[in-house]
């Protein structure tokens, strides 16, 4: 590991708090990649594969690409979240769907699930600069 690359660690390993959120995202969305592999949708893996070999490159690269990719996932948790959530408001109070698959996906324990996302979300893309500043 050059130089640059042992600061960018030990930056990562002094903020565990960061690290595990982050590891705690990236791993939630690998494992609901590999479950729809499984099922015979390929997309989601390839997308997170995608996102972890971006988050690979940019930490061997530079801090600059590294917070780029960094950004970049914390704005799509946010997105994914907050439409997950849209979708569970419309779900419980416009147009209830009663297939026990979008009911398990947006009642209350997907909401709960969304909302965690969402604070982590959050928390990534405020602390961003703290971890790599």
């Amino acid at each position: 590991m050059s130089a640059v690359q042992e600061r960018r660690f030990s930056m990562l390993v002094k903020h565990l708090w960061f690290v595990a959120i982050l590891g705690i995202t990236l791993l939630f969305f690998l494992y609901k990649g590999i479950s729809y592999a499984v099922i015979g949708s390929y997309v989601p893996v390839v997308f997170i594969m995608t996102i972890v070999a971006l988050f690979l490159t940019g930490f061997y690269r530079s801090e600059k690409a590294f917070m780029r990719v960094l950004s970049l996932w914390a704005v799509l948790v946010v997105l994914w979240s907050f439409v997950r959530l849209l979708l569970s408001i419309v779900n419980q109070f416009v147009k209830p769907i009663p297939e026990g698959h979008v009911h398990d996906q947006l009642g209350i324990a997907g909401s709960l699930l969304s909302l965690a996302f969402l604070f982590a979300g959050v928390y990534l893309l405020r602390n961003r600069n703290k971890v790599f500043g």
